[in-house]
C-alpha cells in the first residue's frame, strides 16, 4: 500500500490572502479585532454612555463582548478561502447558494407586497407609527420570508 504525499498547503483557520499567503489569518485577525474591541470600549467613554464610577466597567465590557465578533470579522476580511481546509472551491454553484438566491428573490417580493399592503392600511385608517417600529417590522418580514423559502426549498431537494 503507497500512500501520496500530499501537496495541499490548506489549514484549518487558513492564511491571509496578501503578503504571499504565508502568514495565519488569525495571526493578523486576533490582534485587529482587539484593536478594534478596544476603540468601541473608548467610543462608549467618548459618548458618556455611562457616567461615574461604571463607565469604565461598561467600557471594558463592551470590549469584551465585541471582541469575539470583531475577531472574527477580521479573520473573514483577510482569509483566503483558497487556503482554508474543506471549503469548497465554487460556493456560488453549490445547491445551497441556489435555494438562498431563490428564497431572496421570493422574499423581495413578499416585502414588497406586505409592506404595501401594511402602507395601505395605514394610510385608510389614519393610524400613526413610529419609523423605527416600521423599518424593524419590514426587516423582520424580509428575514421571516427569507428563513421559510429557504427551509422549503432544502426540504423539496
Amino acid at each position: 500500500m503507497t500512500t501520496k504525499p500530499t501537496t495541499d498547503a490548506r489549514t484549518r483557520w487558513g492564511r491571509i490572502k496578501f503578503a504571499g499567503g504565508r502568514v495565519p489569518a488569525m495571526a493578523i485577525a486576533i490582534p485587529a479585532g482587539l484593536v478594534l474591541a478596544v476603540a468601541a470600549g473608548a467610543l462608549t467613554l467618548l459618548t458618556q454612555v455611562s457616567e461615574g464610577e461604571h463607565a469604565l466597567v461598561v467600557a471594558g465590557v463592551t470590549a469584551l463582548v465585541m471582541s469575539w465578533g470583531l475577531i472574527g470579522l477580521t479573520w473573514a476580511l483577510v482569509v483566503d478561502r483558497a487556503s482554508l481546509q474543506g471549503a469548497i472551491d465554487n460556493p456560488e454553484e453549490s445547491i445551497e447558494s441556489k435555494w438562498l438566491d431563490t428564497a431572496m428573490a421570493g422574499a423581495l417580493r413578499d416585502t414588497i407586497m406586505l409592506t404595501g399592503f401594511a402602507l395601505a392600511t395605514l394610510a385608510i385608517t389614519g393610524f400613526d407609527i413610529d419609523a423605527l417600529w416600521a423599518l424593524v417590522g419590514v426587516i423582520l418580514i424580509a428575514f421571516s420570508s427569507t428563513l421559510v423559502r429557504y427551509l422549503m426549498a432544502k426540504k423539496r431537494s
